[in-house]
């Protein structure tokens, strides 16, 4: 009985510890740079594509 508390506590302990990487690593300042990146990436394609007919007409 004494190795098996020992194990849940362990795992509880292992489970915490990988929550609170990858919480530092969501939120990370190295990481807004890389969310805001990604977040203009829509607004980027706009300026980029050429100018197309509009086809909202269903043809």
């Amino acid at each position: 009985m004494e190795l098996t508390n020992l194990a849940r506590t362990l795992f509880t302990v292992f489970c915490f510890t990988l929550f609170v990487v990858v919480v530092v690593g969501a939120f990370g300042k190295k990481s807004k740079k890389r969310y805001d990146e990604a977040a203009n990436l829509v607004f980027d394609d706009e300026d980029k594509q050429p100018n197309k007919p509009d086809a909202s007409n269903g043809a």
